[in-house]
């Protein structure tokens, strides 16, 4: 069974679960481990940041995260798209949330 620890690697982006949100900046992918979309470029990242798992993904190969997840301890998720505005503005806006449970 895949846990957490399986998917941890040492080096990991700069990202404060407490703080992020609408207005947080990019988050710099730091050493992709897995092929999310089957392509054979590396470009998804998975790491804790307090009591929650981060998946973060570069789909556009820049180097920053397009696609962020977290998953808590308790349960809740959040997941997250970057976008940047024709005038050069970032934000992230939030797709989904929403608490894991049995159903």
């Amino acid at each position: 069974m895949a846990t957490a620890e399986s998917f941890l690697v040492p080096d990991v982006p700069h990202f404060e679960l407490d703080t992020f949100g609408e207005d947080s900046g990019a988050v710099a992918l730091t050493d992709p481990t897995h092929d999310i979309d089957g392509d054979g470029l590396l470009d998804t990242q998975t790491f804790e940041s307090g009591n929650a798992l981060v998946v973060a993904s570069d789909m556009d190969g820049d180097g920053d995260a397009d696609h962020l997840t977290t998953i808590s301890d308790d349960g809740a998720y959040a997941a997250w798209e970057f976008h940047r505005g024709p005038d050069g503005v970032a934000r992230w806006e939030q797709t989904d949330d929403g608490t894991l449970g049995n159903g």
